[in-house]
């Protein structure tokens, strides 16, 4: 896949059009869904879809399970559209005339088997293909082994062809992939695919959660963002780099004429735990986890590793590439689990399926209470030492534009990390925690439940920070209006007295001007001068009073007079 650019659209945050290699057979343009050039989100050929897609539905019995569930949940209708066109409905328009990549991505595959057995190290399988994970889930079921081993399924992206196999392999709730497909903070009122919020009481009931987070990306350039944008729309979920528009002139790069960028993702993890009923009610977990851009690089030194340091006498450390991507990030932590002892010799939890991505999510929450704390003090110092650190020419305006950013930003980030603490880590413990287990609730997770409230705390803090920052901006904003608007009047006023001057000039000329008789000219230079010069000493000299309120002082005092008496 090649991209081309617009030369007018570099380095700008717009989305623009992407062009397809013809290596694949994709030639067509297309839009980003949602920009302002893609059009109309509602008219997107999808008419048409039930007469093309006819073909498409031999051999699914998940998607046909769907679509019955759909008459009472309306939300699985979104959820039967993606599956039928492959990926996001809104690409449809342009997949309708591309076959090959239509079939690219209902096929696409990328999810790693772990197997797990006691006092043993993992089992890992790679699976690239939609052929591969139908033979694996065909092995499994002819599997006999006592007792089955606990697997995980982590997958990069969906597919058609990956919510059709371990739906109907595992006879998995739709919700759990519908929830995955798209990630919307807020609806229009016409939006078709909107998802009313659900009841406390029925996620307790689900076998699955959701974490939402946020991802940051460094961009040198801005047309590595927009290569970024372009990417983003070629996974299958509908997911969209934003720019925080929080470039800060006095430290921040500018590359070829390009200003820096940092990208911020909104991601979607979604993990459900079960039993697989083929196979002597072993533990089957699947984890779902979104693609990760190859452009940028990960802001500082991307997450902390929380695996404790060897020491010398231990010899060298596990040998973990991090920072590589979501997805191989967490098969990596998720294959070093127990991170405080040897796998060998470990007896096979439940929690393997939940801690690697936990803490990894959590891990990135830090990073990006860390940036935002770094942009509010950006803005501090600019406000406090504005000829040091605010560039020549670029005024407050910009500092109060780029906190409005986190102002938006910060009340969603709070709204993510308080749905892990209520919602996630309670079905989390409930699914991983067996009932005879005399372990009270959330304690399994007790060793990262305070970071969750650490970085709620962060951000309520973070939030009041920038409520106070507003009010100082916009005091400062005000002050500079006043003191532009004084400097604007002292010229008027300059321009007034100029003009003052010239008025009586100006009357005696035109008032010798009616003399008709040319020989009398050189003597009418003489009275101008005589006659104008007094007079317009004496206009001046009047103006001057009246500015300063000379002949208002007397009124003003008979009136002090009377207030005093009367009171």
């Amino acid at each position: 896949m090649t991209v081309d650019y617009k030369s007018n659209n570099a380095g700008k945050d717009q989305p623009t059009i992407i062009n397809m290699g013809t290596a694949q057979g994709w030639p067509a343009p297309r839009n980003i869904p949602h920009s302002e050039q893609y059009g109309n989100t509602y008219w997107i050929g999808s008419s048409a879809m039930s007469t093309l897609l006819t073909s498409s539905r031999k051999d699914m019995p998940y998607l046909k399970h769907v679509k019955m569930l759909s008459k009472s949940w309306k939300t699985l209708r979104h959820l039967a559209d993606f599956m039928e066109v492959g990926t996001s409905p809104l690409q449809w328009k342009y997949l309708k005339t591309n076959p090959d990549e239509r079939g690219e991505r209902c096929e696409r595959t990328n999810i790693t088997l772990l197997e797990y057995r006691s006092e043993s190290v993992p089992k890992t399988t790679s699976i690239t293909s939609a052929n591969e994970l139908k033979d694996k889930l065909e092995f499994i079921s002819n599997e006999r082994s006592e007792p089955p081993p606990l697997r995980m399924f982590i997958v990069e992206d969906l597919s058609r062809a990956v919510i059709e196999q371990l739906g109907s392999r595992f006879d998995i709730d739709p919700l759990f992939f519908r929830e995955q497909i798209e990630d919307y903070v807020w609806h229009n009122t016409r939006d078709p695919w909107a998802t009313p919020p659900s009841l406390t009481a029925s996620t307790k009931q689900r076998s699955w959660f959701r974490l939402r987070n946020l991802r940051l990306r460094y961009h040198d350039t801005g047309t590595s963002f927009q290569n970024a944008k372009r990417e983003a729309n070629m996974w299958n979920v509908l997911r969209r780099p934003d720019n925080d528009n929080n470039h800060w002139p006095h430290k921040d790069a500018v590359n070829n004429g390009e200003e820096d960028v940092v990208s911020l993702t909104r991601t979607r993890t979604t993990i459900w735990i079960g039993q697989d009923k083929k196979c002597s009610n072993g533990t089957v977990g699947i984890v779902l986890l979104d693609p990760t851009l190859t452009d940028g690089k990960p802001l500082w030194y991307d997450r902390m590793n929380w695996l404790p340091t060897t020491s010398m006498e231990q010899g060298p450390p596990p040998a973990l590439d991090l920072s590589q991507s979501w997805y191989k990030d967490i098969v990596q932590m998720t294959t070093a689990f127990p991170w405080s002892e040897s796998a060998a010799g470990h007896t096979v939890e439940s929690q393997v399926l939940t801690f690697p991505t936990i803490y990894t999510v959590c891990a990135e929450w830090l990073i990006v209470c860390d940036y935002v704390k770094t942009r509010l003090n950006q803005i501090e110092w600019e406000v406090e030492l504005p000829t040091v650190f605010r560039s020549k020419g670029d005024t407050i305006d910009g500092s109060l534009k780029r906190l409005h950013t986190w102002r938006r930003y910060i009340p969603i980030f709070r709204e993510m990390v308080s749905e892990t603490l209520e919602q996630a880590l309670p079905v989390a413990v409930r699914l991983t925690t067996a009932s005879s287990t005399q372990i009270p609730p959330l304690e399994a997770f007790d060793s990262i439940k305070p970071d969750f409230e650490r970085i709620l705390k962060i951000l309520e803090e973070l939030q009041a920070r920038i409520d106070r920052l507003t009010d100082l901006v916009t005091s400062e904003i005000s002050i500079e209006d006043s003191k532009f608007n004084y400097v604007h009047n002292s010229i008027l006023g300059r321009l007034t007295w100029l003009a003052t001057i010239f008025v009586p000039l100006s009357f005696v000329s035109a008032f010798f001007s009616m003399n008709e008789d040319v020989s009398a000219l050189k003597n009418t230079y003489g009275w101008f001068f005589l006659t104008a010069i007094p007079f317009a000493t004496c206009v001046i000299l009047f103006a001057y009073l009246a500015a300063n309120d000379f002949f208002h002082l007397p009124m003003l005092k008979r009136m002090r007079t009377k207030t005093v008496k009367l009171s």
